[in-house]
């Protein structure tokens, strides 16, 4: 009976299947692991698209903002030119064509587009300021996140070293404790 009961015994030790659950513990940690880094990239990349996305939509928005200043430009050109011409019809219907309206006409073109350069040397020096500062903080947040990347993949390897260790280590002692539980139910 002692007989019976010490085979039955070393059936039940063997028949615990600790190793199978070490390993899919041990799966499943390397998986979500695998996964949370994953998620990482996946958030980095997005990160980086949005960066991306704003700063192509600023420069369009500049743009369009350059192209309003030009038709105004070309607005304003057009009512003096205008004007020029009203004046000069109004001259010539006087008789009076002369060297006082080349004057005034070389003037008014003169004092036009120092207007224009006035009025487009702070806008411009803006957009360039903005220009350099969202390329730098483009460069910043790509150089960012491939230092994280780096950094991330420094680090897994040595997780990786870990949780192979630490599954070797596991296997290991339950092998111990289902000999040592083979032992005890020998001795009985």
């Amino acid at each position: 009976m002692v007989q019976k009961r010490n085979e039955t015994a070393e059936e039940i030790v063997e028949s615990i299947s600790v190793n199978s659950f070490i390993k899919t513990f041990w799966n499943q940690f390397e998986q979500s692991s695998e996964h949370v880094r994953q998620l990482s990239e996946d958030r980095e990349n997005a990160y980086f698209n949005a960066v991306r996305e704003v700063i192509k939509f600023n420069k369009q928005y500049r743009n369009s903002l350059t192209a309003l200043y030009d038709q105004t430009r070309r607005t304003n050109k057009d009512v003096v030119t205008e004007v020029m011409n009203q004046i000069n019809t109004g001259i010539e219907n006087e008789g009076q064509v002369s060297q006082v309206r080349e004057e005034f006409e070389n003037q008014l073109t003169e004092v036009s587009g120092q207007l224009e350069k006035l009025a487009l040397t702070p806008v411009q020096s803006f957009f360039q300021i903005i220009d350099q500062l969202e390329n730098s903080f483009e460069k910043n947040a790509e150089s960012g996140i491939a230092y994280n990347r780096e950094s991330r993949n420094a680090w897994l390897e040595v997780r990786k070293e870990y949780v192979r260790n630490a599954r070797d280590t596991q296997l290991e002692l339950v092998e111990r404790g289902k000999n040592s539980l083979k032992e005890l139910v020998k001795t009985r």
